[in-house]
């Protein structure tokens, strides 16, 4: 073959293999435009009516409540759909930033804990991507019909939601990667379930495998009240199997801190510097006694429509939630930058918050209705 009719050959074999890319994505593209247009199943009810002041993470308000009830118009026997969910503690949700202004999605952006220094986009939790889906875990209290009644949320209200799915720790969080993974999980579910094993009736060879060079525990053995239960998370060896439930064992063990350690040693699990060590600590919140007065006029059973809270259930709480979320600084990165102080408002439940910061130190002086506040967002 001569090297002209070579290179017309290898000429068309590039055309070929471009030809066939390019059919292989407009067969993508024309599948994906056929999926069809995805509708909520239903809408947030949350205690968050504004973005100014609704938490970054759902773990930042544990008094944030919500309720999630499923639109019979566009999906069937949403009660039927919903059986079986409260048998799991916690949910994940899958919901659509809807309060997006922005037209156009920046490659970089600047996390509030940077401090102006940016990073990309797909390593971050900004709510402005090209595809405006977020993923949140809620608390499940309970299932009423076809309404989930949810805690610790971080939505705003009337926020779409896509789909609903439960929380796995089996499969939502890293396994250790070994080779008797099995037997590592078995003696982990066996030593999760039994909370009713005292430290005086384990073996002393036990003991010495499950308190590894500690000599402390030992001697300090004689002072364990007997009635006191042992953490799950230090039982390695087998129990008999004991009637607990699995989400009473996630709630009030340590087993999940076991866990944890073990699947960073499995399997390397890894983030930045910036998430666990932020460059700046937490807000110090202190409140006026005009404010605290304000505060204590609020509460579900107020004879005042304006003063009557919606989720929350006490002053107390109240006050618990707006401590929570300024002392994680609310503020964007380019308002705390500026020189000149100025207040800061936002809204939780029916009041409608004013503070401002100084010193590392956010100070509520008012505290009023949403009816009555002013500079609502």
């Amino acid at each position: 073959m001569s090297s002209a009719l070579f290179r017309r050959f290898k000429n068309y074999s590039n055309l070929c293999m471009r030809w066939i890319a390019l059919k292989q994505r407009n067969l993508r593209f024309c599948f994906t435009t056929n999926l069809g247009e995805v509708k909520p199943i239903g809408f947030m009810s949350s205690l968050f009516c504004h973005k100014r002041g609704t938490p970054r993470q759902p773990t930042i308000c544990p008094h944030a409540r919500g309720t999630l009830t499923l639109d019979h118009h566009l999906v069937n026997n949403p009660q039927y759909m919903l059986e079986g969910l409260e048998e799991f503690s916690h949910v994940w949700l899958i919901f659509v930033f809807h309060k997006n202004e922005k037209e156009f999605v920046r490659s970089k952006v600047s996390p509030p804990r940077l401090h102006g220094r940016k990073v990309g986009l797909f390593s971050t939790r900004s709510p402005h991507r090209p595809n405006p889906i977020g993923l949140s875990l809620a608390k499940l209290d309970c299932v009423h019909d076809r309404t989930l009644y949810l805690n610790g949320v971080d939505l705003l209200d009337g926020t779409p939601i896509l789909d609903i799915k439960p929380y796995i720790p089996e499969y939502d969080t890293p396994q250790p990667l070994f080779d008797n993974l099995e037997k590592i999980q078995s003696e982990r579910r066996q030593s999760c379930l039994d909370n009713q094993i005292y430290p005086e009736n384990i073996h002393k060879n036990e003991k010495n495998q499950i308190y590894p060079e500690n000599s402390n525990i030992h001697k300090n053995e004689k002072k364990l009240n007997p009635g006191r239960k042992t953490p799950c998370s230090t039982l390695n060896t087998k129990y008999k199997n004991k009637n607990v439930s699995r989400e009473s064992c996630i709630e009030g063990c340590l087993c999940e801190e076991e866990c944890e350690n073990t699947s960073s040693k499995g399997v390397s699990v890894r983030t930045p510097d910036w998430i666990l060590q932020p460059s700046s600590p937490k807000l110090k919140i202190s409140f006026t006694d005009r404010a605290v007065n304000q505060l204590n006029m609020f509460s579900q059973g107020s004879h005042d429509p304006d003063f009557t809270l919606k989720f929350l259930r006490t002053s107390t709480e109240a006050m618990e939630t707006i401590i929570s979320i300024l002392s994680e600084d609310p503020r964007p990165v380019h308002v705390r930058n500026q020189e000149e102080e100025a207040f800061y408002y936002f809204t939780v439940d029916t009041m409608h918050v004013t503070c401002w910061f100084y010193d590392g130190i956010a100070e509520v002086i008012r505290i009023l209705p949403i009816s009555r506040g002013k500079h609502l967002i």
